[in-house]
């Protein structure tokens, strides 16, 4: 047996950087897959990120604690495809139990006319800081991603009766995942003959069936 597939991706890249103190950066990917339905092979994922240096501005400088300070946030979608190359377009086979005894080609895989991508969309919230020296390092992520269109196989009713196959497979579960990182690095001795660095870190993680 053999099977062939193809991908095409368009992708582009902006950046900018004002004053030292704001970034903002912006992508953009169109891909297409062939193993993807006629009609729902190209898909747009689209991704974007804002940093703001607050220890830079003049307002902090009241804060002589904080060597370096960063605000950020981010959104971004992103997408997988399967690994079955003809799962979209349906599959044959051949039957001992055909014609007279002969062998038949019969339907093994339904075909699936809606099979596109399973899409994943995430937003990021997060503070880095550096204080005291660059001895204390913090910080702190919030982060919400939301997958659709995973793939699944949905029964068929009177599989066997009606339908030669029990299952097709479709873009029909959606799960959730949110939650809050906190990382710490600490270097309590950075200047002496020996060196101790110490690293915390915490996380929590809701994982939802949508």
């Amino acid at each position: 047996s053999s099977d062939e597939w193809r991908m095409r991706s368009y992708f582009g890249r902006v950046n900018y950087a004002f004053a030292g103190k704001y970034f903002v950066e912006g992508n953009f990917r169109y891909d297409g897959s062939s193993r993807l339905a006629p009609g729902h092979h190209y898909t747009f994922f689209p991704s974007g990120s804002l940093g703001w240096r607050i220890s830079e501005e003049p307002f902090m400088k009241w804060a002589n604690w904080l060597n370096w300070g960063k605000l950020r946030a981010s959104y971004g979608t992103s997408g997988q495809i399967f690994t079955d190359a003809y799962l979209a377009h349906g599959l044959m086979q051949v039957s001992k139990n055909g014609f007279n005894g002969n062998a038949a080609v019969s339907t093994n895989t339904p075909i699936s006319p809606n099979l596109t991508w399973e899409k994943t969309e995430q937003y990021d919230i997060g503070l880095d800081m550096d204080m005291f020296n660059y001895r204390l390092n913090f910080k702190l992520d919030y982060y919400y991603k939301y997958t659709s269109g995973l793939i699944y196989n949905i029964g068929l009713p009177s599989a066997g009766q009606m339908y030669p196959f029990p299952r097709r497979t479709e873009n029909c579960m959606e799960i959730s995942n949110e939650g809050i990182e906190l990382e710490l690095t600490g270097d309590i001795l950075r200047e002496s003959k020996v060196s101790w660095r110490t690293k915390f870190n915490i996380a929590r993680n809701w994982n939802r069936l949508e």
